[in-house]
């Protein structure tokens, strides 16, 4: 794998640096698919932005990896030289086990945050919707997720805050004294802000949550906690003792010359967001303390343990893998057009194993061309139970008597023991989580009056194929 990475966070780079390479999701994803379609000998690229940390995985072509931090700097419209000593470039493998530990929480500056997931799974879900993300980094990605959600089951951190939300609540706590029967405003009602004002609602405030009129009815308010107008938040800070903002605006929701002005002013600012949302000089003003990201993180630091490092090496050892099966595979048959192939399913067998998301999609389809789908899967997650339900882990001899098989579990080791059964028994196996595993693609499903059509792509450019599907879906209904 030739994969490089280069990370700006906080332990080198302060919040006035770092806000300046912050990004949404959707302009990591768009800046990712303008770097991979600019660059030359790049294949993919993605973007985490979070408020630790700024990082850019490319995956390249042979020969030699260009920098990412400078081709980052380059992409954001920011001269790299500021940035130059606080990046930190890892390549290879290096570059893979960092991505498992940053999955993992344990490079957070809250250590062993529970957030940092799902933004992982976010940076990667944003790079394949707008076309940055190829298979490889598809791969890392999911490699680096399973990692960290095996260490967050198997691993118990103790004495740890598992986000920044709990992590300001801890200092408010020390701050103030018992929070009970305080009043809190919480500016932002985004995933970080709608636990921020449910871990304050928890330890006994009474919590205002603003909103911004243009999303009222589109957005959950945490139960117990009361609403302000987004437009209203300065009159109804006059009313709190507590000031957290945690929202994604590039402008500050707090301005120091505003809040200065209040007749009466809340005593302890937290600030959550990157960029940051509440002025600085707010926090200068007699009688305000103001805390942001940095100094929430400040403190405790304790080793990795051993079994952490064990469960990474685990998932590592399968990436090798992955990596050294995909290289074996000779060039030419890695980039070859996929030929489409359209067989009768009615009545036919096929097996899908996996009971999630992407399984109860692929059985629908799979259903409404007439085939009997046998499901093997210890839980079922769509709607009622599948009639033909097998309740339990895959087994060797479950595809017996398949036309097709449908591997779709969460864990690799089964999609892959699944992609080998059914190659063995030469059956067409579609392997959602690798495609160089697959020995037929299921396609995007276009329907019309007597016509069918499917939609695959090279592997890569998911976006072009849902864009492509929905304009033959709009070809096909003006044909009727």
């Amino acid at each position: 794998m030739n994969i490089a990475m280069a990370g700006l966070d906080y332990a080198l780079a302060p919040i006035e640096l770092r806000e300046r390479l912050s990004f949404t999701k959707s302009q990591a994803g768009e800046l990712a698919a303008h770097i991979r379609e600019t660059r030359a000998g790049v294949l993919g690229c993605v973007l985490i932005s979070t408020c630790n940390r700024t990082e850019i995985y490319l995956s390249c072509g042979e020969g030699e990896a260009p920098d990412p931090a400078a081709l980052l700097c380059a992409a954001a419209g920011q001269e790299h030289a500021p940035f130059s000593h606080a990046f930190v470039t890892r390549r290879g493998e290096d570059a893979a086990r960092h991505l498992c530990e940053v999955a993992a929480g344990l490079k957070s500056q809250i250590w062993g945050e529970d957030q940092i997931v799902s933004q992982v799974k976010t940076a990667i879900a944003a790079a394949r919707e707008f076309g940055g993300a190829d298979s490889v980094l598809e791969t890392l990605f999911r490699t680096a997720v399973s990692a960290a959600k095996e260490v967050k089951t198997n691993v118990r951190l103790t004495g740890v805050s598992h986000s920044a939300a709990q992590r300001a609540v801890e200092v408010l706590e020390r701050e103030l004294g018992r929070l009970e029967g305080r009043t809190a405003l919480v500016i932002g009602n985004g995933e970080m802000g709608r636990l921020a004002a449910g871990l304050l609602r928890d330890a006994g405030c009474a919590v205002t949550v603003t909103l911004r009129t243009y999303h009222h009815g589109e957005t959950v308010v945490p139960r117990g906690c009361a609403v302000a107008p987004y437009e209203e938040r300065y009159a109804a800070m006059e009313r709190a003792q507590v000031l957290v903002s945690a929202t994604t605006s590039p402008h500050f929701t707090v301005t120091a010359e505003e809040f200065a002005a209040l007749a009466r002013r809340p005593a302890v600012l937290v600030d959550l967001a990157i960029p940051r949302d509440i002025q600085p000089e707010a926090g200068a003003l007699e009688g305000v303390r103001l805390f942001n990201v940095d100094q929430l993180g400040e403190g405790y630091r304790p080793e990795i343990p051993a079994r952490v490092g064990e469960i990474i090496e685990k998932h590592m050892d399968r990436l090798r893998q992955w990596a050294g099966y995909r290289e074996r595979i000779p060039a030419g048959e890695q980039a070859a057009p996929r030929f489409p192939l359209f067989i009768d399913l009615r009545g036919r067998k096929v097996v899908m194993v996996g009971g999630g998301a992407i399984a109860c999609r692929r059985i629908s389809v799979l259903q409404s061309f007439g085939a009997e789908v046998t499901v093997v899967a210890p839980v079922w997650k769509g709607r009622g139970e599948p009639e033909r339900w097998l309740a339990r882990p895959y087994e060797k001899g479950d595809l017996n008597g398949a036309l097709l098989a449908v591997a779709a579990t969460d864990d690799r080791a089964v999609n892959r023991q699944v992609g080998d059964d059914a190659r063995a028994l030469g059956i067409p196996v579609s392997v959602a989580d690798a495609q160089e595993e697959c020995t037929f693609f299921f396609p995007a499903v276009c329907l019309g009056d007597g016509l069918v059509a499917g939609v695959v792509s090279d592997g890569v450019g998911h976006r072009r194929t849902a864009e492509a599907a929905k304009a033959i879906r709009k070809t096909l209904e003006e044909l009727a």
